[in-house]
């Protein structure tokens, strides 16, 4: 049976800052080096985003305030969809934090709670 998976060489310079955006986002480090491969081959076939965007953004240099009114709402855009559908792992991950005490939070009113060490929600204002 033939694997889906092949080696590579990467530096070890490069596994740190993967690791470390990896854990920010909740994702492995497989999965990230993946994620930025997929993100490099979609912003190189994008019509109009040539070489010279790709170096300015990978320089820093390519701001919110220099992209075209169309890539502004396209970012905008994929802002908000993450926000409304995060990944399962990122949900979990704050369902963990809301349950820890001190936790901070809305009940069902929409009012504001803390989480005590018992466990029991007590309105803060």
């Amino acid at each position: 049976m033939a694997s889906n998976y092949a080696s590579v060489k990467l530096s070890s310079a490069f596994i740190e800052e993967v690791r470390q955006e990896a854990s920010v986002v909740h994702r492995s480090v497989g999965a990230q080096v993946e994620y930025w491969a997929r993100l490099g081959r979609a912003v190189e076939n994008t019509p109009g985003f040539g070489i010279d965007r790709v170096r300015q953004a990978l320089d820093g240099r390519l701001t919110l305030e220099t992209l075209s009114a169309e890539e502004q709402n396209a970012v905008f855009d994929q802002l908000g969809d993450q926000f409304d559908n995060p990944p399962a792992e990122l949900k979990a991950h704050y369902a963990e934090l809301g349950r820890r005490e001190g936790a901070v939070g809305a009940d069902a009113q929409g009012r504001l709670v803390r989480r005590e060490a018992s466990g029991r929600r007590r309105r803060t204002a």
